[in-house]
This record gives C-alpha cells, structure tokens and sequence, in this order.
C-alpha cells in the first residue's frame, strides 16, 4: 500500500482493528486508514475505540447494529427497554418509530456509518427513516449494554469455526492461533 502510488489509492480502510492493530499499521506505514468498519451496537460500545478514531480522524462504519442471532441470542430490536423506548416516541410524536430505527439512530450518534442488514423491502425502507434522539434518549439506549457482548466471534460463531483468537475476546481463548502485530 505505501509503495503504491497516489493515483491508485489514495486512502485505505479496514476492519475489525483494534487500537492496537491501528497503531501497528500506522507506526509501521505512516498510513492512516481512513475507515474502520466494526461491530458496534449498545452491548459492545468500543467507546475506547471510538475515541482512538476520532483523535485520528479514522471514520466508524458499524455493522451489526441489532446484534446478531448466529449465537440464538435475541436481536437487540426485541430488548424491552428499546421497545418501550420505540412504543413511547411513537406515542409522543404520533408517528411510527420502530426499535430498529432506535437503534440505527443510536450506531449513527457521532457522525458513524451504519451497515444494517435486511432482505425485506419493507424494512430496508424503514431503515432509511431517519429519527432523532435525545440525549436522555441515547442514555436508555446506552443502558441496555450494562454487559457488554460480541456477537461476532469466528471462532464461536463461523461455520465452520476459525481456529483463531481474533479480538482477544474470553470466549475464543481456546483457539491456537492469535493474530500477532
């Protein structure tokens, strides 16, 4: 990438990096990438994450914003506080807000990108509905990731499993390998 010229890249983004894994790439390449697309939704906040892009100008694209059920764990547009959250905008504003558009709005808050996933017509227009929320709002929606959660684990999660420990999460320490910077 460093050795390519200007004309055929101008910047790069990446994935799933960790502060760790950034500092790496841009101590041993002066690149700074320009986007970093992470898990991100209420019960994995990253807020430390967020705040090394920020410094460095590195923008948030966040993927699996409602969670995700590879691990038959509830979606996150069914936790009730973000319903109740939905079901009481609604009624204040006399408008349909689902708990899916809470919690776009909410990956959305400082200025990230959103990447949810749909297949139905109906609800891939929906999501483009944007709606503001309130800071006391944004709280309630922070509420809900008292216990944070990945749900994204490829040791766990991928069929078939990857044999490797990836985000030094608890859950994939019995993988034999590890990504090494």
């Amino acid at each position: 990438m460093t050795k390519l010229p200007r004309s055929k890249a101008r910047s790069i983004g990446v994935s799933n990096h960790s502060i760790e894994h950034l500092k790496a790439i841009i101590n041993g390449t002066s690149v700074v990438p320009a986007v970093n697309q992470i898990e991100r939704h209420p019960l994995l906040r990253q807020d430390d994450l967020i705040a090394f892009c920020k410094e460095n100008n590195i923008h948030i694209t966040a993927y699996s914003a409602f969670g995700n059920n590879m691990l038959n764990v509830p979606l996150l547009f069914s936790h009730p506080d973000i319903k109740s959250l939905a079901e009481r905008l609604s009624r204040e504003r006399g408008e349909d807000i689902t708990p899916t558009q809470i919690l776009l709005s909410w990956a959305q808050s400082g200025g990230h990108s959103v990447i949810p996933k749909s297949v139905s017509p109906a609800r891939i227009a929906s999501n483009f509905e944007e709606i503001d929320l309130s800071p006391d709002d944004l709280r309630v929606v922070e509420g809900v990731g008292k216990e944070q959660r990945r749900f994204n684990i490829p040791y766990i999660a991928n069929k078939p499993r990857w044999d490797i420990n990836l985000f030094g999460d608890e859950a994939e320490a019995p993988a034999t390998h590890k990504v090494i910077i």
